[in-house]
Protein backbone atom coordinates (compact mmCIF):
# COMPACT_ATOMS: atom_id res chain seq x y z
CA UNK A 1 0.00 0.00 0.00
CA UNK A 2 1.36 3.38 -1.02
CA UNK A 3 0.74 6.36 1.28
CA UNK A 4 1.60 10.01 1.36
CA UNK A 5 4.35 10.67 3.92
CA UNK A 6 3.34 11.79 7.40
CA UNK A 7 5.89 13.43 9.69
CA UNK A 8 6.33 11.92 13.14
CA UNK A 9 5.43 15.23 14.76
CA UNK A 10 2.15 15.44 12.85
CA UNK A 11 1.23 11.86 13.75
CA UNK A 12 1.85 12.45 17.47
CA UNK A 13 -0.09 15.69 17.46
CA UNK A 14 -3.04 14.19 15.59
CA UNK A 15 -3.15 11.13 17.83
CA UNK A 16 -3.25 13.36 20.89
CA UNK A 17 -6.16 15.39 19.52
CA UNK A 18 -8.35 12.46 18.46
CA UNK A 19 -7.76 9.86 21.15
CA UNK A 20 -11.03 8.12 21.99
CA UNK A 21 -12.27 8.87 25.50
CA UNK A 22 -15.70 8.32 27.00
CA UNK A 23 -18.02 11.29 26.56
CA UNK A 24 -18.98 13.32 29.60
CA UNK A 25 -22.57 13.21 28.31
CA UNK A 26 -24.35 11.12 25.73
CA UNK A 27 -24.64 12.33 22.15
CA UNK A 28 -27.20 10.85 19.80
CA UNK A 29 -25.79 10.27 16.30
CA UNK A 30 -27.62 9.24 13.16
CA UNK A 31 -26.19 7.42 10.16
CA UNK A 32 -27.25 5.64 7.01
CA UNK A 33 -25.76 4.00 3.97
CA UNK A 34 -23.84 0.85 3.13
CA UNK A 35 -25.71 -2.35 3.95
CA UNK A 36 -22.41 -4.24 3.69
CA UNK A 37 -21.34 -3.08 7.17
CA UNK A 38 -24.78 -3.21 8.81
CA UNK A 39 -23.99 -6.56 10.48
CA UNK A 40 -20.66 -5.22 11.71
CA UNK A 41 -22.13 -1.99 13.11
CA UNK A 42 -25.07 -3.77 14.75
CA UNK A 43 -22.87 -6.37 16.48
CA UNK A 44 -20.50 -3.65 17.67
CA UNK A 45 -23.22 -1.30 18.91
CA UNK A 46 -23.34 -2.32 22.58
CA UNK A 47 -19.56 -2.19 23.06
CA UNK A 48 -19.37 1.18 21.29
CA UNK A 49 -22.12 2.71 23.40
CA UNK A 50 -20.54 1.40 26.61
CA UNK A 51 -17.17 2.84 25.62
CA UNK A 52 -18.36 6.23 24.42
CA UNK A 53 -21.71 6.82 26.20
CA UNK A 54 -23.01 7.91 22.78
CA UNK A 55 -25.88 6.32 20.86
CA UNK A 56 -25.51 5.65 17.13
CA UNK A 57 -28.65 4.84 15.14
CA UNK A 58 -27.73 3.39 11.76
CA UNK A 59 -30.01 2.59 8.82
CA UNK A 60 -28.14 0.27 6.49
CA UNK A 61 -31.14 -1.08 4.62
CA UNK A 62 -30.96 1.15 1.56
CA UNK A 63 -27.28 1.06 0.57
CA UNK A 64 -24.39 3.35 -0.21
CA UNK A 65 -26.26 5.62 -2.61
CA UNK A 66 -28.70 6.56 0.14
CA UNK A 67 -25.82 7.22 2.54
CA UNK A 68 -24.25 9.54 -0.03
CA UNK A 69 -27.53 11.38 -0.65
CA UNK A 70 -28.27 11.77 3.05
CA UNK A 71 -24.84 13.09 4.11
CA UNK A 72 -24.81 15.48 1.17
CA UNK A 73 -28.25 16.76 2.19
CA UNK A 74 -27.23 17.00 5.85
CA UNK A 75 -30.03 14.72 7.09
CA UNK A 76 -27.63 12.36 8.94
CA UNK A 77 -24.50 12.90 11.00
CA UNK A 78 -22.46 10.14 9.29
CA UNK A 79 -22.93 8.47 5.93
CA UNK A 80 -21.26 5.15 5.17
CA UNK A 81 -20.53 4.22 1.58
CA UNK A 82 -18.49 1.56 -0.18
CA UNK A 83 -18.32 3.83 -3.23
CA UNK A 84 -16.65 7.23 -3.51
CA UNK A 85 -18.97 10.18 -2.98
CA UNK A 86 -18.25 12.03 -6.22
CA UNK A 87 -20.94 14.67 -5.56
CA UNK A 88 -19.82 15.59 -2.04
CA UNK A 89 -20.03 19.26 -1.03
CA UNK A 90 -16.81 20.91 0.14
CA UNK A 91 -17.64 20.23 3.80
CA UNK A 92 -17.92 16.44 3.33
CA UNK A 93 -14.93 14.10 3.08
CA UNK A 94 -14.01 10.39 3.29
CA UNK A 95 -12.38 8.28 6.00
CA UNK A 96 -11.64 4.62 5.06
CA UNK A 97 -13.11 2.99 8.18
CA UNK A 98 -13.26 -0.66 7.05
CA UNK A 99 -11.67 -2.94 4.43
CA UNK A 100 -13.39 -6.24 3.65
CA UNK A 101 -13.83 -9.00 1.01
CA UNK A 102 -16.80 -9.36 -1.34
CA UNK A 103 -17.74 -13.03 -1.34
CA UNK A 104 -19.00 -14.85 -4.42
CA UNK A 105 -21.84 -16.61 -2.64
CA UNK A 106 -23.55 -19.65 -4.16
CA UNK A 107 -26.20 -22.24 -3.35
CA UNK A 108 -25.41 -25.76 -4.55
CA UNK A 109 -26.14 -29.22 -3.17
CA UNK A 110 -22.57 -29.89 -2.14
CA UNK A 111 -20.35 -29.57 0.91
CA UNK A 112 -17.32 -28.90 -1.28
CA UNK A 113 -16.03 -25.41 -1.92
CA UNK A 114 -16.21 -24.12 -5.46
CA UNK A 115 -13.12 -22.63 -7.12
CA UNK A 116 -13.56 -19.94 -9.78
CA UNK A 117 -11.14 -17.88 -11.86
CA UNK A 118 -11.74 -14.16 -12.34
CA UNK A 119 -12.64 -14.54 -16.07
CA UNK A 120 -15.19 -17.22 -15.17
CA UNK A 121 -16.75 -14.99 -12.51
CA UNK A 122 -16.97 -12.17 -15.07
CA UNK A 123 -18.68 -14.45 -17.60
CA UNK A 124 -21.20 -15.72 -15.06
CA UNK A 125 -22.26 -12.24 -13.96
CA UNK A 126 -22.30 -11.00 -17.57
CA UNK A 127 -24.68 -13.82 -18.52
CA UNK A 128 -22.13 -15.47 -20.83
CA UNK A 129 -22.02 -18.63 -18.69
CA UNK A 130 -25.52 -19.82 -17.89
CA UNK A 131 -25.22 -23.39 -16.56
CA UNK A 132 -23.33 -24.81 -13.60
CA UNK A 133 -21.65 -27.55 -15.64
CA UNK A 134 -20.25 -25.08 -18.18
CA UNK A 135 -16.78 -26.21 -19.36
CA UNK A 136 -15.14 -23.10 -17.85
CA UNK A 137 -16.49 -23.85 -14.36
CA UNK A 138 -15.59 -27.52 -14.73
CA UNK A 139 -12.03 -26.58 -15.81
CA UNK A 140 -11.60 -24.18 -12.87
CA UNK A 141 -12.53 -26.91 -10.42
CA UNK A 142 -10.38 -29.56 -12.10
CA UNK A 143 -7.39 -27.27 -11.58
CA UNK A 144 -5.03 -28.07 -8.70
CA UNK A 145 -5.50 -25.55 -5.93
CA UNK A 146 -2.43 -23.68 -4.70
CA UNK A 147 -3.47 -22.29 -1.34
CA UNK A 148 -1.14 -19.83 0.44
CA UNK A 149 0.11 -20.91 3.87
CA UNK A 150 1.03 -17.87 5.95
CA UNK A 151 3.96 -17.37 8.28
CA UNK A 152 2.74 -17.05 11.86
CA UNK A 153 4.48 -15.65 14.93
CA UNK A 154 2.99 -15.59 18.43
CA UNK A 155 -0.29 -16.77 16.99
CA UNK A 156 -0.59 -13.92 14.46
CA UNK A 157 0.22 -13.76 10.74
CA UNK A 158 3.51 -12.01 9.96
CA UNK A 159 2.99 -8.96 7.76
CA UNK A 160 5.47 -7.64 5.23
CA UNK A 161 6.53 -3.99 4.89
CA UNK A 162 3.37 -3.21 2.88
CA UNK A 163 1.04 -4.83 5.41
CA UNK A 164 0.33 -8.01 3.44
CA UNK A 165 0.57 -11.45 5.11
CA UNK A 166 3.85 -13.23 4.43
CA UNK A 167 3.40 -16.45 2.44
CA UNK A 168 5.53 -19.28 3.81
CA UNK A 169 4.52 -22.00 1.34
CA UNK A 170 1.63 -23.30 -0.75
CA UNK A 171 -0.63 -26.24 -0.05
CA UNK A 172 -1.56 -28.09 -3.23
CA UNK A 173 -4.95 -29.73 -3.26
CA UNK A 174 -7.14 -31.51 -5.83
CA UNK A 175 -10.87 -31.51 -5.14
CA UNK A 176 -13.04 -33.78 -7.31
CA UNK A 177 -16.18 -31.83 -8.15
CA UNK A 178 -19.28 -32.94 -10.05
CA UNK A 179 -21.23 -29.89 -11.15
CA UNK A 180 -24.99 -30.08 -11.82
CA UNK A 181 -26.55 -29.58 -15.22
CA UNK A 182 -28.69 -26.76 -13.90
CA UNK A 183 -29.25 -23.14 -14.99
CA UNK A 184 -27.51 -20.40 -12.99
CA UNK A 185 -29.67 -17.68 -11.44
CA UNK A 186 -27.68 -14.48 -10.88
CA UNK A 187 -28.84 -12.29 -7.99
CA UNK A 188 -27.74 -8.66 -8.08
CA UNK A 189 -28.30 -5.38 -6.25
CA UNK A 190 -31.14 -3.54 -7.97
CA UNK A 191 -30.51 -0.15 -6.34
CA UNK A 192 -27.38 1.99 -6.11
CA UNK A 193 -24.82 -0.10 -4.24
CA UNK A 194 -21.21 0.42 -3.21
CA UNK A 195 -20.72 -3.35 -3.20
CA UNK A 196 -21.80 -3.34 -6.84
CA UNK A 197 -19.45 -0.45 -7.56
CA UNK A 198 -16.42 -2.28 -6.15
CA UNK A 199 -17.38 -5.64 -7.65
CA UNK A 200 -17.96 -4.35 -11.19
CA UNK A 201 -14.84 -2.17 -11.09
CA UNK A 202 -12.81 -5.23 -10.12
CA UNK A 203 -14.30 -7.23 -12.99
CA UNK A 204 -13.52 -4.47 -15.46
CA UNK A 205 -10.03 -4.00 -14.02
CA UNK A 206 -9.05 -7.68 -13.89
CA UNK A 207 -11.03 -9.06 -16.86
CA UNK A 208 -11.52 -6.09 -19.23
CA UNK A 209 -11.98 -8.14 -22.39
CA UNK A 210 -15.01 -9.82 -20.80
CA UNK A 211 -16.37 -7.09 -18.52
CA UNK A 212 -15.97 -4.30 -21.04
CA UNK A 213 -17.82 -1.54 -19.21
CA UNK A 214 -16.43 0.56 -16.37
CA UNK A 215 -17.90 -0.36 -13.03
CA UNK A 216 -20.40 1.81 -11.17
CA UNK A 217 -23.02 1.56 -8.44
CA UNK A 218 -25.84 0.31 -10.70
CA UNK A 219 -25.39 -3.31 -11.79
CA UNK A 220 -27.62 -3.13 -14.86
CA UNK A 221 -25.75 -0.15 -16.34
CA UNK A 222 -22.31 -1.46 -15.36
CA UNK A 223 -23.03 -4.81 -17.01
CA UNK A 224 -21.72 -5.32 -20.57
CA UNK A 225 -24.84 -7.40 -21.24
CA UNK A 226 -28.42 -6.08 -21.45
CA UNK A 227 -29.75 -8.11 -18.53
CA UNK A 228 -33.32 -6.91 -19.15
CA UNK A 229 -33.37 -9.54 -21.91
CA UNK A 230 -32.38 -12.21 -19.38
CA UNK A 231 -35.09 -11.55 -16.82
CA UNK A 232 -35.50 -15.20 -15.88
CA UNK A 233 -31.81 -15.59 -15.12
CA UNK A 234 -31.16 -12.26 -13.33
CA UNK A 235 -33.04 -11.12 -10.23
CA UNK A 236 -32.54 -7.84 -8.35
CA UNK A 237 -32.60 -7.18 -4.58
CA UNK A 238 -32.26 -4.00 -2.56
CA UNK A 239 -29.70 -4.79 0.16
CA UNK A 240 -27.02 -7.18 1.37
CA UNK A 241 -29.49 -8.78 3.79
CA UNK A 242 -32.25 -9.33 1.23
CA UNK A 243 -29.92 -10.61 -1.47
CA UNK A 244 -28.23 -13.14 0.82
CA UNK A 245 -31.60 -14.32 2.14
CA UNK A 246 -32.79 -14.87 -1.44
CA UNK A 247 -29.53 -16.65 -2.27
CA UNK A 248 -30.12 -19.00 0.68
CA UNK A 249 -33.64 -19.85 -0.54
CA UNK A 250 -32.85 -20.37 -4.22
CA UNK A 251 -30.94 -23.46 -5.26
CA UNK A 252 -28.44 -22.90 -8.07
CA UNK A 253 -28.26 -19.13 -7.46
CA UNK A 254 -25.13 -17.02 -7.15
CA UNK A 255 -24.45 -13.48 -5.93
CA UNK A 256 -21.82 -11.06 -4.60
CA UNK A 257 -22.06 -9.86 -1.00
CA UNK A 258 -19.96 -8.91 2.04
CA UNK A 259 -18.62 -12.21 3.35
CA UNK A 260 -20.27 -12.20 6.80
CA UNK A 261 -23.71 -12.47 5.17
CA UNK A 262 -22.68 -15.86 3.78
CA UNK A 263 -21.78 -17.15 7.24
CA UNK A 264 -25.13 -16.04 8.63
CA UNK A 265 -27.15 -17.98 6.03
CA UNK A 266 -27.05 -21.80 6.31
CA UNK A 267 -26.71 -23.54 2.98
CA UNK A 268 -24.54 -20.84 1.41
CA UNK A 269 -20.85 -21.09 0.62
CA UNK A 270 -18.24 -18.65 -0.64
CA UNK A 271 -16.25 -19.55 -3.73
CA UNK A 272 -12.48 -19.67 -3.60
CA UNK A 273 -10.96 -17.40 -6.25
CA UNK A 274 -7.97 -18.00 -8.52
CA UNK A 275 -6.26 -14.60 -8.31
CA UNK A 276 -3.89 -12.76 -10.62
CA UNK A 277 -0.96 -14.81 -9.34
CA UNK A 278 -2.77 -18.06 -10.14
CA UNK A 279 -3.16 -18.87 -6.43
CA UNK A 280 -6.35 -19.98 -4.69
CA UNK A 281 -7.51 -17.42 -2.13
CA UNK A 282 -10.51 -17.11 0.16
CA UNK A 283 -12.70 -14.09 0.95
CA UNK A 284 -11.18 -13.43 4.35
CA UNK A 285 -9.41 -10.64 6.18
CA UNK A 286 -5.92 -11.84 5.18
CA UNK A 287 -6.79 -11.88 1.48
CA UNK A 288 -8.44 -8.46 1.77
CA UNK A 289 -5.39 -7.12 3.61
CA UNK A 290 -3.07 -8.38 0.88
CA UNK A 291 -5.23 -6.74 -1.81
CA UNK A 292 -5.27 -3.47 0.12
CA UNK A 293 -1.49 -3.62 0.50
CA UNK A 294 -1.14 -3.84 -3.29
CA UNK A 295 -3.11 -0.63 -3.83
CA UNK A 296 -2.71 3.00 -2.81
CA UNK A 297 -4.35 5.33 -0.31
CA UNK A 298 -4.39 9.11 -0.66
CA UNK A 299 -4.15 10.20 2.97
CA UNK A 300 -5.30 13.72 2.05
CA UNK A 301 -8.62 12.58 0.51
CA UNK A 302 -9.03 9.16 2.14
CA UNK A 303 -9.69 7.53 -1.24
CA UNK A 304 -8.38 4.01 -1.96
CA UNK A 305 -7.09 3.16 -5.45
CA UNK A 306 -7.03 -0.59 -6.15
CA UNK A 307 -4.48 -2.42 -8.28
CA UNK A 308 -6.69 -4.95 -10.04
CA UNK A 309 -3.74 -6.31 -12.01
CA UNK A 310 -1.68 -7.22 -8.96
CA UNK A 311 0.12 -10.55 -8.89
CA UNK A 312 0.48 -10.50 -5.10
CA UNK A 313 0.19 -14.13 -4.06
CA UNK A 314 -2.28 -13.64 -1.20
CA UNK A 315 -4.45 -10.90 -2.71
CA UNK A 316 -8.20 -11.50 -2.81
CA UNK A 317 -9.28 -9.56 -5.91
CA UNK A 318 -12.83 -8.63 -4.86
CA UNK A 319 -12.04 -6.35 -1.93
CA UNK A 320 -13.86 -3.18 -0.93
CA UNK A 321 -13.49 -0.19 1.41
CA UNK A 322 -16.25 1.35 3.46
CA UNK A 323 -15.87 5.09 3.78
CA UNK A 324 -17.23 7.08 6.69
CA UNK A 325 -18.47 10.28 5.06
CA UNK A 326 -18.12 13.06 7.62
CA UNK A 327 -18.05 16.84 7.78
CA UNK A 328 -15.89 19.76 8.77
CA UNK A 329 -18.70 21.89 10.23
CA UNK A 330 -20.62 20.01 12.94
CA UNK A 331 -19.77 22.17 15.91
CA UNK A 332 -17.55 21.04 18.78
CA UNK A 333 -19.87 18.66 20.67
CA UNK A 334 -21.16 16.78 17.63
CA UNK A 335 -17.71 16.71 16.01
CA UNK A 336 -16.18 15.02 19.04
CA UNK A 337 -18.92 12.36 19.00
CA UNK A 338 -18.52 11.73 15.27
CA UNK A 339 -14.76 11.26 15.76
CA UNK A 340 -15.44 8.75 18.52
CA UNK A 341 -17.82 6.74 16.35
CA UNK A 342 -15.63 6.63 13.24
CA UNK A 343 -12.48 5.76 15.18
CA UNK A 344 -14.27 3.05 17.15
CA UNK A 345 -15.57 1.63 13.88
CA UNK A 346 -12.07 1.64 12.37
CA UNK A 347 -9.95 0.47 15.30
CA UNK A 348 -12.07 -1.21 17.96
CA UNK A 349 -15.13 -2.93 16.50
CA UNK A 350 -13.07 -5.83 15.14
CA UNK A 351 -11.78 -6.51 18.67
CA UNK A 352 -15.36 -7.16 19.75
CA UNK A 353 -16.81 -8.65 16.56
CA UNK A 354 -14.02 -11.11 15.81
CA UNK A 355 -16.17 -13.25 13.48
CA UNK A 356 -16.41 -10.53 10.82
CA UNK A 357 -13.93 -10.51 7.89
CA UNK A 358 -12.89 -6.85 8.24
CA UNK A 359 -9.13 -6.33 8.39
CA UNK A 360 -7.78 -5.29 11.79
CA UNK A 361 -6.41 -1.73 11.74
CA UNK A 362 -3.82 -0.64 14.27
CA UNK A 363 -3.45 3.05 15.07
CA UNK A 364 0.33 2.81 14.64
CA UNK A 365 0.09 1.30 11.13
CA UNK A 366 0.29 3.49 8.04
CA UNK A 367 -3.46 3.08 7.49
CA UNK A 368 -4.14 3.86 11.15
CA UNK A 369 -2.03 7.03 10.97
CA UNK A 370 -3.84 8.08 7.80
CA UNK A 371 -7.23 7.57 9.48
CA UNK A 372 -6.15 9.69 12.47
CA UNK A 373 -4.93 12.42 10.15
CA UNK A 374 -8.32 12.43 8.42
CA UNK A 375 -10.47 12.32 11.57
CA UNK A 376 -8.55 15.36 12.87
CA UNK A 377 -10.36 17.33 10.14
CA UNK A 378 -13.76 16.61 11.68
CA UNK A 379 -14.79 19.89 13.33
Amino acid sequence: MRFNTLSKAVVVAVAAVVAITPSAFAVNLTGSGASSVSNFIEKCKTAYQTSSSDVFTYNGSAGSSTGIANINAGTVDIGYSDAVNTTAPSTVFHVPAAIWPIAISYNLNTSKQLQLSIPTVAKIFAGQITRWNDPAIVADNARVREIPVYEVKNGKPVLDKDGAPTVKSYRKLSVPFTLPDKPITVLYRSTGSGTTDNFTRALNGAAPTIWTKTGNTVFSTANPTDISKLAGSFQGFSSSATISAANAKQKYSITYVEASFVKSNPGLKSALIINGAGKTVAPDALGAGAMFAAGALNDATGIVTWNYNTTAAAAYPFTAPTYAMVKTNYGAEKAAAVKRQVEYMAFDCIKTVTTEPMIAIDKTSDLGKAILKLTAKIA
